[in-house]
């Protein structure tokens, strides 16, 4: 009888297992679908990190524009160039710009015959 119990002890132990088996293979099941999805979300995510990547570029831009009180497009793109050209240091470009912007306007008062 003592072996009879021993025996059925382990064949409880063993379907116990093989519970225990089948139980974690169900979740693994539910874990592979979300998984599929992950590899979608990281895609847009990319998306918004390429928009996020020109983001910092255009920040500068408009920063050095507000710091200089300067508007208009044909400036934000001199400064964007600038900026590309020495590599987002900002006071190169800083430099760059207003030796730029001084040139441009003795330009215009030569042709308009101020000077």
């Amino acid at each position: 009888m003592a072996d009879e119990k021993a025996v059925k002890k382990a064949a409880k132990t063993k379907a116990g297992e093989k519970k225990a088996e089948e139980k974690p293979e169900a979740p693994k099941v539910e874990e592979k679908k979300p998984e599929k999805q992950k590899p979608e979300k990281p895609k847009a995510e990319t998306r918004a990190e390429a928009k996020k990547e020109s983001d910092p570029g255009r920040e500068f831009v408009d920063g050095i524009m507000t710091e200089m009180n300067l508007k208009g497009a044909s400036k934000k793109r001199l400064i964007k160039k600038l900026a590309e050209q020495y590599s987002f240091d900002k006071q190169k470009v800083l430099f760059k710009l207003k030796r730029a912007l001084i040139t441009e306007r003795y330009a215009a008062a030569v042709d308009a015959g101020g000077h």
